[in-house]
Formats: C-alpha cells, structure tokens, sequence
C-alpha cells in the first residue's frame, strides 16, 4: 500500500491523545479513603469489571476512529497484487510497448483492445502514484525513446497508436539497457506490455541472457510485467500467398492461396463469407471452415485480359480483432527470379543452379548465374532476387552492400565455405566443420512445420525433412537467429535471420554427396531454394508485397493511395498501416506479418527462465477489463472511523440502574 499524501502520517502520533486525556483526568482530583464509600466499592467488586472493559472500549474506539481519518486524509493506495505500489518511488519510469497487430484484439463486452486496456490502466496508475517520476516510451514500431511529459498522454500519441507490425521484445529490452546505461537513470521501473507471442518474445534466440545479465548488474531496477496471453474465442484471421496473373490465348486470371486461422472452438463448424475486391470490383466467397486452419489452393478471378497490373485485397466479417480481417495484394505481370550463386566450389553451385532455374510454377521466369569470388565486383545487385554465398564471409564495402540487399526485402542464403574465416554478417559466423561419426545418425530431428522455407506444403503434408542427414556440417555462432531445422543435441542445420524487409538464412552443411544426402531427398532442397527466391522476388517486379515496419528506407511520402482505407492513413504511418499504394509503375501491398497469425504464448515456465534473476512481477489481466492496478481506499477508512464512533457513542450509553429495595423490606427479610 502507498499514499498519495503521506505526509498527514507524520500525525499519526495523535491516536494517543484519548489516552493522555484520561490519564489528564485521572490526576485531576485527590484521592481520600472513606469508610463509607470504601464498603459500597466492595459490594460493587464484581460489577467494576466490566466497567473498565466498557471504558478501555471506548479509549480504543475513540483511537481507532482518530486513526481511520488521518488513513482517510492521506489518500492510501492499494492494488489487487501485493506489493504493487510499495517500496520508494522510481525516478524514471519506462514503459515497453508492444503495438503488433495481435494486440489489437478487442474484449468480447468492451470492445477495448488489449492496447488500449493496458494504456488506461498504466496511464492511471502512474498519474496517481508516481507524479514525480520520468516517463519515458519504447514502443515496438520505433523502437525508440520517447519521454513523456505526462502519464495523461499515453492515450493520445501516435507513437501509442495499433499498428500492423509485429514486435521484437528482446529487441527492445536491449535498446532500455542501453538506455539505463547512457541516462543514469537511477531506480527504475520496467513496465513491459505485451501479449506474450512467442514470435515476439523469440525465447530460445541468444539474447536474453545478455539482457538478464546487464539488468543483474543495475541496482534498482524492478519489471512489471503487465501481460494479456488470452486469445479470443472466435477470432478468424485470413492470409493470402503466390498471388501471379496467368494469361491464355484468350483470357487472364488471378491465381493465389487462401489461408484461414481460426481461435477457439474448431471442431465447430463455422461458415465465413470472404469478400474479394479486385481494383474495386467486389464478390463473395462463402468458405466452411472446420479446423484451426483451412487453406484453399490456387483459387482463379477472371480478369479483364487488358489488366497487366492491378490490386486487391480479402476481407472477413468483424470479429474480436479488425487487424488480422484483411489481406491486401498487388499483381502485375511477374518478375524475373533472378539467382546468384557466388562459389568457387563447381559441385555445389551446379547443384543450387539446378534448384534455382527451374521454375516452381507455370508462367514464372527464373534464372540463375554463378560468380567466383574473384569476380565479386560483377555481381548485379539490382537484378539479383536471391544471393547464394558459399564463400568466407566478406567485410567492408561488399558486406555493406549484402546488408543494403537483404533490408530491401531480398534474400540472401549462405552455405558454409570450406575454409571459414573469423568474419560476420549478421551478428553470424562460421566456425569449424565437425565430421559426424561413422556409427552415428545426424538427421534432422526438429523442423519448424508452421511457416519458412521448411513449413507444410498448402495442403497441410510435411515435407520429408525428417530424413535429410549430414555428414559433415559446420558450426556458426549467431546472435538473435530463429533455428527453422536442427539435427541431435541441438546443432542448427538452418537458421534465419530478419533484417530490414528481408532475410538471410544459414544452412549448415551442403548439397554435395560426401556432406549430406540433400541430393537423393531434392525435394526438400528444391522447396527450400524456391521459397527463400520467392521471398526476395516479392520485392522486385512491378508488383511489391512488403510487410508493415517502420522503415525509412521507403519514400512513402511520394506513395498514392489506391483505395479509400489507404488515403485516410497519415504519411508518416503508411509503412506500419495495411495499405495500397502507386509510385511510378510499381505498386505496393503493405500486410501485417503473417507470423501475427501465429497464436502460441511464451509459458510461465519459460518466462520463469527467461527472467530469471530478476527482479519482475508478473499481473495477467484481460482485454477490456475494468479492474485497476491501484485505486484509492480512503473511503474503507473513513468507514471505519464512522463505525468507531457509532460503537464508541453505544459504549457510552449509561447502564439502566435498579431501584434500590425499601427498608421495611430489609428488616423483614
């Protein structure tokens, strides 16, 4: 418990003063034996008793209602988790915000987002228990800090705004670090709010115990975690891929995959109408789902044959969270997959060049091209869609330039050189090549089947990455990786790294014959290929699909706005709001990460871990709920001082004497 005038406390001393009364009264006059009066105190022994204990009674009541208003005057604070609100009062308080889409879900009676829910709540709480604290923003957008002048503002700053990202938690709590270290901060509470997707919280990548161990080493800092893991019951969200024009000799047509999850109940059977624009033009497709997920294959919308490009999107009626109801995309006749295999190993790059040039669908156009590393310098960096890098890792202007290639949105996919170097990209080295036993199995034991370059095919079938064995493999060290595939005792056989709009990925072994058996299973090492190309061919062409993030690489200030929804969002917000937009010839499709879909939580037992050491507090609470942090209890003491003075006026109410006996009844008894 705190108050918010502690102060009137310093008073409480004044609850004595019905005692120093009756002590004062006490001695007020001299007490002289009587004989007379001494006889009726003797006959009145068994009644004095109970007096005193109805007297000392009233001392009490009359202290504990002195007590009640001075609580009362001091307005007193309490919160339904112990120990909320105690101990001393931070001097900067920072808030970590997590804006992903997924924390925009609306409680069922409310419809307050979880976003909202802890903004008011933080927002209170602070106004009223620590005014004189410094309150500084890291929001999941920016990531960046942002001091506030008023708790009050929370509500009103862009900066506090849902957005259609996802969020990197560990991302943040290294920047708060940093800035603990830099400001002097001195005590601090952490307030981080989140949902506790596991694709946020990212808990087996390699930097929470860098985090633990630098807040370890700062006295004074305290986490609250203020946390809303529940999903919603019947809460659908629509994604859309592989969106390509198809033209004939006489007719044209979208192609493109539909994918539905849903929350709650599955194995209810739910009929949900999917509204399909095309530049405009509006239908319905009326889909049965029965499952968690359902995925409809190369559905066709004719097309006016003219149409060489064009947008659209899919819509799903309203349900707890608008922010995963629409999927936008953007077409135009398709791009050249371009591959560049940079090796001076022939095998190898004859294997990946075979993987890449032959397209995964009808109508697309690939190609692929193979560099030595004494010829980097013709590498052709605008018209390459995938990179290929079997060589040391590079420094200087040629590593700067992968990096500007990967955060355009294109990818780049290293496989280990047969000599590494101690060089790094992406926080990523290569180490040493382990050989595996003759008399020891090295296949793959767990893969990611959810989503990436090894997720289920669209029908739900897995791909049979289960019986791809390395030979030999070569370590990497990394920092903030997602393993997609490892082999026994957690040796990482692909890993993948987001940067910018793009991503590299990490295989650790090769397609050749004495390394793995990638070549006798080529169905897991084509998809692999093809879908990392995909990825990077999604940004280039006519036609873009980019992910919401702030990103200032974009120039969305020269964006126009292709639909209505588009044109009411600011400039300053078009790269973290779904949207479609025109510059020049190229169009582009901004679209939540799909991984928001994704609706696995962190469990107690590994935020347990990942938090260990620390000094944290953990309060769930629920979209739209109404109970507060803290709140004033003043009004339960003034009660009680009410209560005490009514007792303390019943106790003083005189006992009914009894009419003494006559004397003529004395003498006859």
């Amino acid at each position: 418990m705190s108050f918010l005038q502690p102060f009137i406390l310093m008073a409480l001393p004044l609850i004595a003063l019905p005692v120093l009364i009756h002590l004062i009264n006490q001695n007020r006059h001299k007490t002289i034996q009587w004989a007379a009066t001494m006889f009726l105190m003797q006959a009145k022994r068994m009644s004095r008793g109970m007096a005193r204990l109805r007297y000392l009674l009233i001392l009490l009541m009359r202290m504990l209602a002195i007590a009640g208003l001075l609580f009362a005057l001091s307005r007193p604070m309490s919160s339904g988790w112990l120990g909320l609100t105690a101990g001393s009062q931070p001097e900067t308080t920072i808030i970590v915000l997590d804006r992903s889409a997924s924390m925009s879900q609306q409680g069922s009676s409310t419809g307050i987002s979880k976003r909202e829910t802890a903004l008011r709540k933080l927002s209170s709480l602070i106004s009223n228990t620590a005014q004189n604290t410094q309150l500084v923003l890291f929001d999941s957008a920016s990531q960046e800090p942002l001091v506030i002048n008023s708790a009050a503002d929370l509500l009103d700053l862009p900066e506090t705004e849902a957005t259609a990202t996802t969020a990197d938690i560990p991302g943040l709590l290294e920047k708060v670090v940093e800035y603990m270290s830099s400001n002097q901060t001195g005590r601090t509470d952490i307030w981080v709010c989140s949902d506790l997707r596991q694709t946020d919280w990212n808990p087996t990548g390699g930097r929470w115990e860098a985090i633990r161990e630098q807040v370890a080493n700062r006295e004074g800092v305290r986490f609250y975690l203020l946390t809303y893991p529940d999903v919603a019951g019947e809460n659908v969200a629509v994604s859309i891929s592989g969106v390509h024009r198809r033209e004939n000799a006489n007719a044209a047509e979208l192609v493109f995959d539909i994918k539905l999850n849903r929350a709650g109940r599955p194995e209810t059977p739910l009929q949900i109408p999917l509204n399909i624009v095309i530049n405009g033009a509006r239908s319905t497709l009326n889909l049965e789902m029965t499952g968690s997920e359902l995925i409809r294959n190369g559905h066709t919308i004719a097309i006016d044959q003219k149409l060489k490009q064009g947008w659209g999107k899919v819509e799903l009626p309203k349900d707890s969270n608008l922010a995963d109801n629409t999927f936008n995309f953007v077409y135009a006749e398709p791009a050249l997959r371009k591959t560049v295999i940079i090796s001076d190993d022939h095998e190898t790059a004859e294997l990946i060049r075979l993987a890449t040039s032959i397209p995964a669908e009808r109508g697309l156009r690939s190609e692929s091209e193979i560099i030595p590393s004494a010829s980097l310098a013709t590498i052709p960096w605008d018209e390459a869609a995938m990179i290929v890098w079997q060589i040391p890792i590079p420094t200087g202007a040629t590593a700067r330039l992968l990096e500007e290639f990967v955060a355009s949105g294109r990818t780049v996919f290293f496989l280990p050189p047969e000599t590494p170097n101690t060089n790094q990209i992406f926080q990523t080295s290569w180490k040493q090549w382990i050989q595996t036993a003759a008399n020891e199995s090295n296949r793959v034991s767990r893969w990611r089947t959810d989503a990436g370059l090894l997720g289920n095919t669209l029908s739900g079938s897995p791909l049979p990455v289960g019986e791809i064995e390395a030979r030999r493999y070569c370590e990497f060290e990394t920092e903030g990786a997602t393993s997609l595939a490892q082999f026994p005792k957690n040796v990482p056989m692909l890993a993948r790294i987001i940067f910018g709009q793009g991503a590299a990925y990490f295989c650790t072994t090769l397609p050749k014959e004495a390394d793995s058996n990638f070549t006798s299973n080529g169905i897991v090492l084509y998809v692999m290929l093809q879908r990392a190309l995909a990825r990077g061919a999604a940004s280039l062409g006519a036609a873009r699909q980019l992910e919401c993030r702030l990103d200032h690489d974009l120039d969305a200030g020269n964006w126009k706005p292709l639909d209505k929804q588009s044109s009411e969002i600011l400039v300053s917000s078009r790269t973290i709001q779904p949207g479609l937009y025109q510059a020049g010839e190229t169009l582009f499709a901004l679209n939540r990460p799909v991984s928001e879909d994704r609706i696995a939580t962190v469990e107690a037992t590994e935020l347990e871990k990942l938090l260990s050491g620390l000094d944290y507090t953990i309060i769930d609470d629920a979209a739209g709920s109404s109970k507060q942090l803290a709140s004033e209890v003043w009004r339960i003491f003034l009660i009680l001082m009410i209560a005490a003075l009514l007792l303390e006026a019943v106790l003083c109410i005189p006992e009914k004497q009894s009419p003494p006996k006559e004397i003529g009844s004395l003498e006859s008894s």
